[in-house]
């Protein structure tokens, strides 16, 4: 298994909130075919397609609302400690 990658949870976190590919790329200043890849590996690492398609966005599957509350707390608190690292 590879490591975790801090990356993908923050790009899931973006994901989650905007249920729109273009606009997460946007918001986090990557290429919209670079958010697929990502999403694409976040499917694969969780084994759930984790957004699927509904009329012209994107919905959270069960497991992606299982994730989103997790990944909603954990990023912010990993930006905290990564931020002071950077201070010491």
């Amino acid at each position: 298994m590879a490591p975790p990658d801090f990356n993908l949870l923050a790009t899931l976190d973006v994901l989650l909130a905007e249920n729109n590919v273009s606009r997460a790329a946007r918001r986090l200043r990557l290429s919209p075919s670079a958010m697929s890849r990502a999403l694409a590996r976040l499917r694969e690492t969780t084994g759930d397609p984790l957004l699927v398609r509904a009329g012209r966005g994107l919905v959270p599957t069960p497991r992606a609302l299982q994730l989103r509350e997790l990944v909603s707390q954990l990023v912010p608190a990993v930006e905290t400690v990564l931020r002071q690292i950077g201070r010491a």
